[in-house]
């Protein structure tokens, strides 16, 4: 299996705000196997999904269909901080930037799933 180059923490960050901390925290963990910590791939995921899916229960009980602008900033510098020096240790051993295509891809498949599961219980 070839080495997939990594996502650009800042990349993942503006697709946290875009999106929701739900759709970034999914690409914070999925980076850790693309900057080579692929050892804390699942804690990491399993960590930032259970946050986001009770950041959105949250915000939906309080009669919000998405996090406060706030609360998304949060996500996104944590993100962003946490995965910049293992980032900048991959550029300078000349691996590329991984492409956004993906990312963005991946983005839009979970907002779809929040919008899916989360719409309808926002009615009651």
């Amino acid at each position: 299996m070839r080495e997939r180059n990594p996502w650009s923490p800042l990349a993942i960050a503006v697709l946290t705000l875009v999106f929701s901390p739900l759709a970034g925290g999914v690409l914070h963990g999925l980076n850790y196997s693309r900057l080579g910590q692929g050892h804390l791939r699942r804690f990491v995921l399993a960590r930032n999904l259970l946050a986001g899916v009770l950041l959105l229960l949250l915000a939906t009980a309080v009669g919000r269909l998405a996090p406060p602008i706030g609360v998304s900033w949060l996500f996104a510098a944590y993100f962003y901080k946490t995965q910049e020096r293992g980032f900048e240790a991959c550029l300078a051993e000349g691996r590329q930037k991984g492409s956004l295509m993906v990312a963005i891809l991946i983005a839009l498949l979970t907002s779809l799933a929040v919008v899916v599961l989360v719409l309808p219980w926002s009615f009651f």
